[in-house]
């Protein structure tokens, strides 16, 4: 009877934790990169991976998250052999306000990549008469910044006020064009920035055009539909500097099962002008064994041949 007792108490315990609300998901992916740089004065073969892992826990309308990341360089067995904490947030409701709080980062645009985890964030949000008002900051910086959002006649508007900087983004649908407009005004002089991208579709090919402007004091760091600024060499430096414009026109299709893309960038060179042009082919197929393979072939052209290169990205991924 005693047995009895103790298998229906252990298998009671197992069949909570089979219920419990946890999920695991993933991704991973492989590189291989062959880059010649300054016409030929610099060959680097290079093969890495990474992996991201995300476990969530719900209870109710209260929610944990968090992201583990690996990142492993050619031969860097430290970095790995282990991983990384990322994002660790809770998120809660206390009756009409959505409460989150805990580490994340933000999320790329065209004029700005995604901000820094800093601990101590949080975000608290909820709707006033079909307006969105949240309330975001970090405790690292005391900084706060409050976001009003709706939709105007159709378009999709916001505005946020920060302590250093006000953003305004309008967004919609105009005849079947999707149209995106961002502005960033500074209270530092002349470091504001403006963005927009207009794309559609015809006969299957969608069609994008996007462009950013910046002020003589402010720097483009967009990791987004453009590319990595801090990744592009101009005026014999990495990265965009001061006052650096960037634009481009790509195009989208599928072939054959193989989803196409071209891309055309120019990048303005403010102070030096040394502009750079940057061509961008890129091949995306779904494998039979559940993974991804896409192949990135990037040519940049730069007015100083120290900028020029060519690269042939190799990628493997898969999701889980």
């Amino acid at each position: 009877m005693k047995k009895q007792l103790l298998i229906a108490a252990v298998a009671a315990t197992m069949g909570t934790a089979a219920m419990a609300d946890i999920s695991i998901s993933g991704a991973m992916k492989v590189n291989y990169t062959n880059k010649d740089a300054g016409n030929g004065t610099t060959v680097t073969n290079h093969v890495k991976h990474e992996t991201n892992l995300y476990v969530k826990g719900q209870s109710g309308d209260t929610s944990v998250h968090m992201e583990f990341n690996q990142d492993e360089t050619d031969g860097d067995n430290t970095e790995g052999s282990k991983f990384t904490t990322e994002d660790v947030w809770m998120q809660t409701k206390v009756a009409d306000v959505t409460i989150k709080s805990g580490t994340w980062n933000g999320s790329d645009s065209l004029m700005s990549k995604d901000t820094d985890r800093a601990s101590g964030q949080y975000s608290l949000a909820t709707s006033m008469a079909g307006v969105s008002v949240t309330v975001t900051g970090e405790t690292a910086n005391a900084s706060t910044g409050v976001t009003l959002a709706g939709t105007v006649a159709g378009a999709n508007v916001s505005f946020k006020n920060e302590s250093h900087q006000d953003q305004v983004k309008i967004s919609g649908d105009i005849a079947g064009v999707n149209v995106a407009f961002h502005n960033l005004d500074s209270n530092t002089a002349n470091a504001d920035k403006q963005s927009v991208q207009v794309s559609t579709t015809v006969s299957g090919v969608e069609l994008t055009y996007a462009q950013v402007d910046a002020d003589s004091a402010a720097v483009i760091s967009g990791d987004s539909y453009l590319g990595d600024a801090a990744a592009y060499n101009v005026g014999g430096a990495t990265g965009m500097a001061a006052g650096d414009d960037i634009s481009g026109f790509g195009l989208k299709t599928t072939v054959a099962g193989n989803t196409i893309q071209a891309k055309l960038i120019t990048i303005d060179d403010f102070s030096a002008s040394k502009d750079v042009d940057v061509m961008k082919f890129v091949a995306t197929r779904a494998l039979a064994g559940g993974a991804t393979f896409e192949a990135t072939y990037t040519e940049v052209d730069g007015d100083a041949t120290a900028n020029d290169s060519e690269t042939l990205d190799l990628e493997l991924s898969v999701k889980f």
